[in-house]
């Protein structure tokens, strides 16, 4: 999928307000900023979403607070019709220019579009949107740079797991990475066990990516924890704890030449409250390296190895760093588990211009038939239904990401549409969208029909 980007820049933070403008969309740029303010009960919700007792009605006022800041009516405007505006081929790319920590420090990636109908159902987030993606931009005078590689690419995936902090299942997550890319020559893979300073940097000599497994999180200078620098936790010779720095690793990364970063270890993505480049992504791209994913609050060990596995098998078949992102977090929400809010805490950071690490593997062919069960789209156009329109029907959907349309001008008495009828979705989202001028007596129309795993019905 090709995205093009929306970009919206918010600035001059002050007393509670900001100012919102869009200075890159596929229609045109806005001419003056729309003036934004926080809501008072932002901060309540903000700190439930941190602690994760957040309820889901209450997650979904969030985004919609969020939407109301980010998207107020002329930049919500201007979305809505740059949406419309894509061909079946393309995504929008939400770049976020965010110019004050206060601004930058908020989750956006929870931002909540109300659906036309309301349900209690994750639809409407756009970070869970397909043909949408999130984007933090950090603007500095400096060349974007690529995330593209020349083949083969090679990856250091390095754990770390120092005596003091609780176990990880850093075994499952070496499983599931060596799995996702079992046979993938493109990729060479090395696993570094017990990274030290010293083994990160003679591992990454020459590497493209890194990916770090472990804790992660502040070393803070006051009382009131509002001044520090982000570090990853490695160990030292004898598996006791050795922080890095968040300046130390930038400079590390930069000499080896490292392109793209994913960060498993919390709090990576985010900063204090007072150094622009304290956090740990921030600083990356500071020093010039085009992409970092990480992770904004504290993650469970459960959902990062979910993310991490649904987004190297997105990479494994050529999709971009964007698809990826999306594939980790779907994969994260259909876990099952209730209340669930992980799926918002990765955050893309990236400056280069697109996300597609693999050029010659995003336009080779023979990947097509894999990247088609990553996405499935089907549009139908009927003027007048008397029997029975059916969408796609499947009995075991793994790995999917559907989106299913629908054109009727006359639902007759006695047609049914049917988006889309699923025995069985082992991770994935459907989306069904239908829109009929008119429906006669007895017309049936559904959505989704969908079978969950243990027979739950959704």
């Amino acid at each position: 999928m090709q995205y093009v980007d929306f970009t919206i820049r918010a600035r001059d933070w002050q007393d509670g307000r900001f100012k919102v403008e869009v200075t890159q969309s596929p229609l045109d740029r806005m001419r003056e900023p729309e003036l934004v303010s926080q809501p008072p009960a932002l901060a309540r919700h903000l700190r439930n979403l941190e602690r994760k007792g957040i309820a889901a009605a209450d997650l979904r006022l969030l985004g919609r607070q969020l939407a109301d800041m980010l998207l107020p009516p002329t930049v919500r405007e201007m979305f809505f019709a740059s949406v419309a505006a894509l061909d079946q081929n393309s995504g929008l790319r939400l770049r976020l220019v965010l110019d004050d920590l206060r601004v930058a420090n908020l989750p956006w990636e929870y931002i909540y579009l109300s659906p036309l109908r309301e349900e209690n159902t994750p639809y409407g987030f756009l970070a869970l949107d397909t043909r949408v993606s999130i984007v933090r931009h950090e603007a500095i005078p400096i060349a974007p740079g690529s995330v593209g590689a020349q083949l083969p690419l090679k990856l250091v995936v390095g754990f770390a797991a120092p005596s003091q902090f609780p176990r990880l299942n850093l075994a499952a997550e070496r499983e599931y990475i060596a799995k996702a890319l079992d046979g993938v020559a493109s990729i060479q893979v090395t696993f570094v066990e017990h990274l030290t300073a010293e083994r990160l940097e003679s591992a990454c000599q020459g590497a493209h990516m890194l990916h770090f497994a472990g804790h992660a999180g502040f070393m803070w200078q006051d009382n009131g924890r509002s001044s520090g620098h982000g570090a990853i936790f490695l160990e030292d010779e004898q598996g006791d704890l050795s922080p890095l720095p968040v300046e130390q690793l930038a400079h590390t990364l930069r000499r080896c030449g490292v392109r793209v970063v994913f960060l498993g270890g919390c709090e990576t993505g985010r900063r204090d409250g007072v150094n622009l480049w304290s956090g740990v992504a921030p600083a990356l791209m500071r020093v010039g390296i085009p992409a970092a994913v990480a992770m904004q609050y504290t993650i469970y060990d459960e959902a990062a190895i979910a993310f991490a596995r649904r987004f190297y098998l997105a990479l494994s078949i050529g999709l971009s760093l964007d698809e990826a992102v999306t594939a980790g977090r779907l994969a994260i929400l259909n876990r099952g588990e209730r209340e669930d809010v992980e799926w918002g805490v990765p955050v893309l950071y990236m400056r280069s211009r697109d996300g597609v690490i693999f050029p010659e593997m995003a336009a080779d062919p023979a990947l097509e038939p894999l990247r088609h069960t990553q996405r499935v789209r089907i549009t139908q156009r009927v003027r007048e239904l008397r029997d029975r329109l059916t969408g796609v029907e499947l009995g075991e959907a793994p790995h999917t990401t559907m989106e299913v349309a629908q054109e009727i001008g006359t639902l007759a008495p006695g047609g049914e549409a049917l988006g889309a009828r699923i025995e069985s979705l082992a991770v994935g989202v459907v989306h069904a969208v239908q829109k009929v001028d008119w429906i006669g007596p007895g017309g049936k129309l559904t959505g989704i029909s969908l079978r969950w795993p243990g027979n739950r019905h959704k």
